[in-house]
């Protein structure tokens, strides 16, 4: 029997490593064949390919990459979405495909094109509100016809594919609901698996670990150090981590900032027009690879987490938060995203703040020591449970068992 595994996400993007990779991997253990379809980029496909084949060769995958198409707008679009039908038909004609599992929208058009042609059963990993995430980070321009059109057309086929599939997999509780009103389909058919964090990977950060990040970083040892992890984009509210980083800096000398990301030319353009030159030897920025990102988060004391509050962030589940959990750091974040709240909350996991007013800032730069002491093995070990590897590898187990 085997499992068909589709992602327009590359296995050899940054986010393959931490998000798709490990689950595939451990689906595979509990099956005879998993057959994987992504979708890479060709730069990354020169530097990558042997590695990861060699690394597959343990489990009873069989990866068939694509390049993914640059720079012919929709058109590479609906090339990739052609290509993904075509390759799959392939792989159901020389394989008994049961299950046919598709991560986010496009490929989730292959996966029902696979189930009616098979009768295989079809998982859809939805991940989060994809076409309204869309207009979000700005690749959508609502005021724009031929946008507006992608939009709507999108919007019906993301409830005919929630309508179509056997089980859906979303990543918060928040967006449960939405996702019944969309697709009319009853609880029992959907699984709320966040985005978690492989604990092995991200150690608990001790003293040993700080000083010795700080050190390679150029950090005074004595610093308060907040933090910044991921892409750089309108939704992530920069300014208003640079707004609590001067705040911050007005009060307590010993402030510093650590940005890491692999954005890096962006960001220092943002630096550039939301700091002065003065506070520059307080902010360090760091591009950093997965296998990096541990030994440089120590550095941090508390994590921020600040992203733009709309509809489409409803089904967000920041994955920052689950690495700095994982390493004991608590993270200061906004609610109206996700989990978010319900997470902090119920492990008592740093501080909730609207960043929108300076007040609000002010009164978490007055709570950084407390805020900090709320990290720790603790931290580390009461997330786990619900952000660890070991909780999402699972939950995925129990989907297919009620599937198969």
């Amino acid at each position: 029997m085997t499992v068909l595994y589709i992602t327009y996400d590359g296995l050899l993007d940054p986010l393959g490593p931490s998000q798709i990779l490990p689950y595939i991997k451990d689906i595979s253990k509990h099956q005879e064949e998993v057959v994987v379809v992504s979708f890479e980029k060709s730069e990354q496909l020169l530097k990558g390919k042997d590695v990861l084949l060699s690394d597959l060769q343990n489990y009873p995958i069989e990866w068939k990459p694509l390049l993914f198409t640059k720079g012919l707008g929709i058109l590479g679009k609906l090339l990739d979405l052609s290509r993904m039908y075509l390759t799959a038909f392939i792989i159901v004609c020389k394989h008994n495909v049961r299950v046919v599992h598709t991560r986010s929208h496009p490929p989730a058009q292959a996966g029902l094109f696979v189930k009616r042609i098979t009768k295989a059963k079809f998982i859809f990993d939805f991940r989060g509100l994809w076409v309204d995430e869309r207009v979000d980070k700005g690749s959508w321009d609502l005021n724009r016809f031929f946008h507006r059109l992608q939009y709507k057309y999108y919007k019906r086929i993301e409830r005919k594919l929630l309508a179509q599939s056997d089980h859906v997999v979303v990543l918060t509780n928040k967006v449960v609901n939405e996702v019944m009103r969309l697709g009319s389909i009853e609880r029992s058919r959907i699984t709320v698996i966040p985005c978690c964090a492989d604990y092995r990977h991200f150690p608990l950060a001790t003293n040993t670990h700080k000083k010795e990040a700080r050190i390679s970083l150029g950090i005074p040892s004595d610093a308060f150090v907040l933090g910044y992890l991921g892409s750089i984009g309108k939704m992530y509210l920069l300014d208003r981590f640079f707004r609590l980083f001067k705040l911050a800096v007005n009060v307590r000398k010993d402030c510093h900032a650590l940005l890491i990301t692999r954005d890096t030319a962006a960001l220092k353009q943002l630096i550039e027009s939301y700091l002065t030159p003065d506070l520059s030897d307080r902010i360090h920025v760091r591009s950093a690879s997965r296998d990096e990102v541990p030994v440089v988060l120590p550095s941090i004391d508390v994590m921020v987490s600040f992203i733009f509050s709309t509809y489409a962030r409803q089904g967000s589940s920041p994955t920052k938060m689950a690495e700095s959990f994982a390493m004991g750091i608590p993270v200061i974040a906004n609610p109206g995203v996700g989990d978010v709240k319900r997470v902090v909350d119920h492990i008592d996991g740093g501080y909730l703040v609207d960043p929108s007013s300076d007040a609000n800032l002010m009164e978490v730069v007055q709570n950084l020591d407390k805020i900090y002491s709320k990290g720790g093995i603790r931290l580390r070990d009461v997330s786990r449970p619900i952000l660890g590897l070991e909780y999402a590898s699972q939950s995925y187990k129990s989907v297919y068992d009620k599937l198969l």
